[in-house]
């Protein structure tokens, strides 16, 4: 009788089941227990769509961030997960299955950045042809190796991801009709200038934290960083009104050794793609896959061109582009400047009231010949010097180093004293300056998007603060040339 009794008590204790089958797709498709919530708790704990949703319906969604855990104790993933909705708490407990529990203890989804899939491919594809033509070495370095370096060394794969963030804010701002094959994430420009800004930020930090401790296992990928810091600060802009690309401008008052804050400018890391070439031997450097970058007659138009290899013919005749009569205007600013010295000595039995401005007009006055002459010499070697053929005709050539093609060599080499002389907004300096930005046009910067909208910037400020009459038609071919190429 006691068997009989037992086994009627315990089929009396068991709860009698109803088969549900009005479990979310979701649920179903993966074969875990759905508790059939609005959204379902799986599809809510993986930041999925639920179909239990009604079509229409609203429902909040919150982001946790990657590698940060969820009050389970998992790592959650960066996509979007939708907030659980309120609903009338219930006394039920519903019992867990071997199955749901195998669930609870999977890896989240893998989670993808498409913004940063969006910059990678798009700097393989379009931003690197941009450095160097298809199909060369250099252009195989920029398609293949950079992004094999930032794999290694995180700060140069930001900027990656931020030269190609400001391209395409670049190509943003134009007509459709002009990149009709690129297909965008985003579709305005200011995104992607924010998208930039954050990787540059990113890369700048790592970059400034990898300088501190240059050696040959790094120095690649900081001579990388530097080019591409280059490439960013460039194409980011003038900072300010007062942003003369080599530096912002002060009152005349104002010491060149002010200690007041400065907007970032293209300088200092010019200076630093300078200082890693002056720490490493160009053996040490340029090893591996940074030998394309090496500097030739017909490389890579980067910022720090260093060959002494003899180019032989101007780059308008050997690339096909239209010559610009440039002697004539740069010796007439050379006269102009020299005109400008009141003398260089220093006066027997010290200086005097008045001297010691004289002494600084000399001291002005050659720098900013110098740079003129240095400038001069990357004019010669685009365009060409006029001389008398056999047959008395003119003939335009350039024998020179061919590192003088390379526009950027001029920032390269520059003297501190003439950024000094410009941020003091020297009149002569100012003049120097605003005949280089001819040179970032089309034609000597070729794809260079980078250097877009400075040449009319530059040139409207050293109108501005010039005053004399004399400096102001020294300025006037400036003016003219400028507004041709912008036609």
């Amino acid at each position: 009788m006691t068997t009989a009794s037992s086994s009627t008590s315990s089929k009396r204790s068991i709860r009698p089941h109803r088969k549900s089958r009005a479990g979310c797709t979701g649920c179903k498709r993966r074969k875990v227990k759905c508790d059939e919530e609005k959204p379902c708790s799986n599809c809510t704990r993986f930041g999925l769509p639920c179909d239990l949703v009604a079509e229409g319906a609203s429902v909040e969604y919150s982001t946790r961030p990657f590698g940060q855990r969820d009050s389970t104790g998992r790592y959650a993933s960066n996509v979007l997960q939708p907030a659980a909705p309120h609903h009338p708490t219930t006394t039920a407990t519903s019992i867990p299955t071997p199955t749901s529990l195998c669930t609870e203890d999977a890896d989240p989804p893998a989670a993808i950045s498409l913004d940063n899939a969006e910059l990678l491919l798009h700097f393989v594809n379009a931003v690197a042809a941009t450095f160097a033509p298809r199909g060369s070495p250099a252009n195989i370095f920029w398609t293949r190796e950079a992004p094999q370096i930032g794999l290694s060394h995180t700060f140069v794969l930001h900027l990656i991801l931020a030269s190609s963030a400001f391209h395409l804010a670049y190509l943003a701002a134009k007509p459709e009709s002009e990149h009709t094959t690129i297909t965008r994430l985003h579709q305005t420009r200011t995104e992607y200038l924010s998208l930039a800004q954050r990787h540059l930020t990113a890369g700048l930090s790592g970059f400034t934290a990898a300088l501190s401790e240059p050696g040959p296992e790094n120095c690649g990928a900081l001579y990388l960083g530097a080019v591409l810091t280059s490439y960013c600060t460039f194409a980011a802009g003038p900072a300010s009104r007062d942003d003369l690309l080599i530096c912002t401008t002060t009152d005349g008052g104002t010491p060149p050794s002010s200690s007041a804050p400065e907007p970032v400018t293209a300088m200092p890391f010019v200076y630093g793609v300078r200082l890693v070439h002056q720490s490493f031997t160009p053996d040490v450097l340029f090893a591996g896959p940074l030998a394309a970058l090496r500097t030739t007659s017909s490389g890579t138009s980067g910022p720090s061109p260093v060959s002494t290899d003899s180019m032989g013919t101007p780059v308008y005749a050997r690339d096909g582009f239209a010559r610009l009569d440039w002697e004539g205007p740069l010796h007439g600013l050379r006269r102009f400047i020299a005109g400008a010295d009141a003398g260089a000595d220093e006066p027997e039995g010290g200086l005097q009231p008045g001297d010691r401005a004289r002494l600084r007009t000399a001291t002005t006055t050659a720098v900013c010949l110098q740079s003129l002459d240095d400038m001069m010499e990357i004019y010669a070697a685009l365009y060409g010097r006029r001389t008398t053929g056999p047959d008395g005709a003119s003939v335009f050539t350039y024998d020179g180093p061919s590192a003088n093609q390379f526009v950027f060599g001029w920032l390269y080499r520059m003297d501190l004293e003439f950024v000094a002389c410009v941020r003091r907004r020297e009149p002569c300096a100012l003049l120097v300056l605003a005949y280089y930005t001819l040179l970032l046009n089309g034609d000597a910067v070729q794809s260079g998007w980078y250097v877009e909208g400075w040449r009319e910037h530059i040139i409207n400020k050293v109108d501005e603060l010039l005053v004399g009459r004399e400096e102001r038609e020294v300025l006037v071919w400036v003016k003219e040339q400028a507004a041709m190429f912008s036609g």
